[in-house]
C-alpha cells in the first residue's frame, strides 16, 4: 500500500532504539498528576535519572518532582470523513506527523499541599489542509496549573487548570488520541480511599488555539457528581454519577440554541478475570431553547478467555436519536466530551446508532495489547442524523441530501497494537478500514476509508 511509503517514518524506529537503553520507571500514570513515586522516600539507591528528578528535596518538609512525555505520532488517510470534506481542503486522503511535548513539575509541602504545573507543545506536519486547532496544534500554553489541599484523612480540595477522565470515559475524557488533550478550568472536592473514589466539580473546558498562550474558556459550563466503589468480597464494581452541561455551542440537525442538559447514569463492571462485563446506561434531561430534552444511552462490553492471554467479546451500543422535528421535544444523546468510541478510523459518534462489535484481544500483562474488532453501525432514528464524538453534526451535509431513508452507516474493521517494552516506552500500530454505508453515500461522499498510525511515546 502507497501509505507505507510514506516519509518520516525512519524517524519512530530511531525513537525507539534511542530509548531502548532506558530502565523500568515506576507508577506512571495516565493522568499524570496521579504519578506515585512516594517508595523513592525510603529508597537511598537512586540507580538512574528517572528516578533522581521524582524525588528532588527543596528542603526538609518540600520535594520537587518533574516528568514529562515525548510522543509522535504519523496518520495516514485515504478519504477521511468518507470524503465528504471543506472546500477549503486541499486533499480528502492527508498524512500527517503529530508532534507532542509535554512537561511537569510537582511540589509537594507535608503532603498535605501541593502545586501542579504542566507545559504542552503540539505541532502537525505535512499535512497541506487547514490545522484543526482544538486537535492539531497548540503550539504552547500552560496545559495545567492547579492547587491541592489534603485535610483530615481522605479529602483533598483541588482548584485550578486541570484534566479530567471518568470512567471508561464516555462522557468526560483526557482525549489521549488526538494531538491535544482536553482541559478544564475547576474546582474539585475529592475524597479518595481504597474501596471508594468521589468527585464533586465545577468546570469550564479550554477553547484550545494554535498559538502560544492563546487558550481561552469556552462558553461551556460542566459541574457532576462522580462515586466510584470497588467491592471488597468479589470483581464487581459500581460507578454513578450525575452530570450538569450547559452551551449555547451545540447543535442538532442544524438546530442552535441554549442547552441545560442532565445525564445520570450508572456503570456496572468487573475487574480483569476469565469473563468480564461492562455494562452502562445513562438518561439524560433538560431544554435545548423550546425543546425539553429526552434521551437515553445503552452500552455493553462482554468478553471470556477461553485461552490464557487472549478474550474474546461482543461489544456495542444502543443509542437512540431523535424522534421528530416537530414534537417540541429532544431526544439526541450528547455525549459531551468523550473519546472516540470507534478509534481514529472514522470521527463517528454512538449518538443515533445501534452498533455491534465482536472482537478478539491478547492482553498479557502490562506489556501487550492487541484487539481486532469490527463494528457494524447503523442509525437508529431517520429523523435525526450521525454526530462526532465532539458532537459536532457528520451527517447530514447542509446543501445536500437532508432526508435519507437510508440506515447503514458502515462496517468498520481495525486493528490496535499497543506493546510497552518498558514502562517508559510505548509503541502503537494501528490500521483501520470502514466500508460506507448506505446512508453516507446518500448524504454527500460516500467513499470507503483506510486509516493507518504508528505512534512512538516516551514518558518520564
Amino acid at each position: 500500500m502507497s501509505f507505507f511509503r510514506r516519509p518520516k517514518l525512519i524517524s519512530f524506529v530511531i525513537l525507539g532504539i534511542f530509548f531502548q537503553y532506558n530502565g523500568y520507571a515506576q507508577n506512571i500514570a495516565r493522568l499524570r498528576f496521579d504519578d506515585d513515586f512516594t517508595y523513592l522516600k525510603a529508597d537511598s539507591l537512586k540507580q538512574n535519572w528517572k528516578e533522581k528528578i521524582k524525588n528532588i528535596p527543596m528542603s526538609d518538609q518540600v520535594q520537587l518532582s518533574v516528568g514529562g512525555e515525548w510522543r509522535e505520532q504519523y496518520q495516514s488517510y485515504e478519504h477521511v470523513n468518507f470524503g465528504e470534506v471543506p472546500s477549503d481542503f486541499i486533499t480528502d486522503s492527508p498524512h500527517q506527523l503529530m508532534h507532542r511535548i509535554m512537561l511537569h513539575a510537582n511540589l509537594n509541602y507535608k503532603n498535605t499541599f501541593r502545586v501542579f504545573a504542566q507545559l504542552n507543545n503540539t505541532t502537525r506536519f505535512l499535512n497541506p489542509n487547514p490545522i484543526t486547532s482544538q486537535i492539531d496544534q497548540n503550539l504552547l500554553s500552560i496545559h495545567q496549573l492547579f492547587m491541592d489541599v489534603k485535610f483530615k484523612k481522605h479529602w483533598v480540595f483541588r482548584v485550578g487548570q486541570q484534566e479530567f477522565a471518568y470512567g471508561l470515559e464516555r462522557f468526560v475524557a483526557s482525549r489521549e488520541g488526538p494531538n491535544t488533550r482536553l482541559n478544564f478550568q475547576g474546582i474539585v472536592l475529592k475524597y479518595v480511599s481504597p474501596r471508594n473514589k468521589l468527585d464533586i466539580f465545577t468546570s469550564r473546558p479550554l477553547k484550545m488555539n494554535p498559538g502560544v498562550f492563546d487558550d481561552v474558556p469556552a462558553s461551556e459550563s460542566l459541574s457532576g457528581i462522580y462515586f466510584t466503589h470497588f467491592s471488597s468480597k468479589s470483581r464487581n464494581n459500581v460507578d454513578i454519577y450525575l452530570f450538569n452541561f450547559e452551551s449555547n455551542l451545540r447543535q442538532y440537525m442544524f438546530k442552535k440554541g441554549n442547552e441545560s442538559r442532565h445525564t445520570l447514569g450508572t456503570r456496572l463492571y468487573t475487574s480483569l478475570g476469565d469473563w468480564n462485563y461492562d455494562v452502562e446506561i445513562a438518561k439524560q434531561i433538560g431544554s435545548f431553547d423550546q425543546w425539553a430534552i429526552s434521551s437515553y444511552m445503552a452500552v455493553w462490553d462482554i468478553n471470556l478467555s477461553p485461552k490464557k492471554y487472549f478474550y474474546l467479546g461482543f461489544s456495542g451500543n444502543y443509542v437512540p436519536g431523535d424522534h421528530s422535528s416537530s414534537d417540541k421535544e429532544l431526544n439526541t444523546f450528547n455525549t459531551l466530551y468523550a473519546r472516540p468510541p470507534f478509534g481514529q478510523t472514522v470521527a463517528l459518534n454512538i449518538t443515533n446508532t445501534i452498533n455491534v462489535s465482536p472482537y478478539v484481544r491478547y492482553q498479557r500483562s502490562n506489556q501487550w495489547l492487541v484487539t481486532f474488532r469490527s463494528s457494524f453501525v447503523t442509525r437508529e432514528s431517520l429523523a435525526d442524523g450521525i454526530y462526532t464524538p465532539n458532537m459536532n453534526p457528520l451527517r447530514p451535509v447542509l446543501g445536500k441530501n437532508l432526508k435519507s431513508n437510508a440506515k447503514k452507516v458502515g462496517n468498520i474493521f481495525a486493528l490496535d497494537s499497543n506493546y510497552y517494552p518498558t514502562k517508559n516506552i510505548s509503541l502503537q500500530f494501528e490500521l483501520g478500514y470502514c466500508v460506507a454505508g448506505d446512508y453516507m453515500s446518500d448524504t454527500g461522499n460516500g467513499r470507503d476509508v483506510l486509516y493507518f498510525a504508528l505512534k512512538n511515546a516516551f514518558k518520564f
